[in-house]
């Protein structure tokens, strides 16, 4: 499978989880435990996936536990696996998912805004 369609996925859950959050935050309610507990098993198999896609194609040498790497070093260790692999180019993947981060933050506190009063 292609790497591009698992990145999309992975962008449209960090929006959704974090568009959620926000909305939560802004009308003072307390996200659900199993909400929370969701979204990191999602999101670490998400990335899983999207690694194991993109490794393929990868000159560099299998990694020996993904899982291992994603769920504890993936701040220092995914931006060095995409920097080795593609160059400047790979920061591209992560400013993607960064990007929706922020946009879903933005757009809960329109939501806020429109609907609070």
């Amino acid at each position: 499978m292609s790497n591009i369609p698992l990145l999309l996925l992975l962008s449209i859950l960090v929006f959704i989880y974090h568009f959620g959050l926000g909305i939560y935050y802004a009308f003072g309610v307390e996200p659900s435990p199993t909400v929370e507990f969701l979204y990191r098993g999602l999101f670490l198999c998400g990335f899983v996936w999207w690694v194991k896609a993109d490794d393929q194609k990868s000159v560099l040498k299998d990694v020996y536990c993904l899982g291992l790497m994603v769920g504890y070093g993936w701040l220092v260790v995914i931006p060095y696996y995409l920097f080795k692999t593609r160059g400047v180019r790979g920061f591209i993947p992560l400013l993607a998912l960064m990007g929706s981060f922020v946009a879903a933050y933005t757009y809960a506190a329109i939501f806020y805004m429109i609907f609070a009063t």
